[in-house]
């Protein structure tokens, strides 16, 4: 999927629809960029809502944090 987009006096760019789409990209979403060598990666940043249930049914241990003892004062 190629598609170009033209910079603004602003240095704004229109990401295209199609791509949005692809990435999950909204109003307000945050997106991240990143240069390699002579290249302009950008990346959507997922929301926290995108991790929800990503760990249902594996075993990750006990997870409860132990509490400190009472201190006196």
């Amino acid at each position: 999927m190629q598609n170009h987009s033209t910079v603004s006096t602003k240095g704004q760019v229109t990401l295209p629809a199609a791509m949005r789409a692809k990435l999950g990209i909204q109003a307000g979403s945050r997106i991240n960029f990143e240069l390699r060598g002579q290249e302009l990666v950008i990346k959507a940043e997922l929301p926290m809502s995108a991790y929800f249930g990503l760990l249902k049914g594996h075993d990750i241990g006990d997870t409860d944090i132990p509490k400190e003892p009472d201190r006196e004062l």
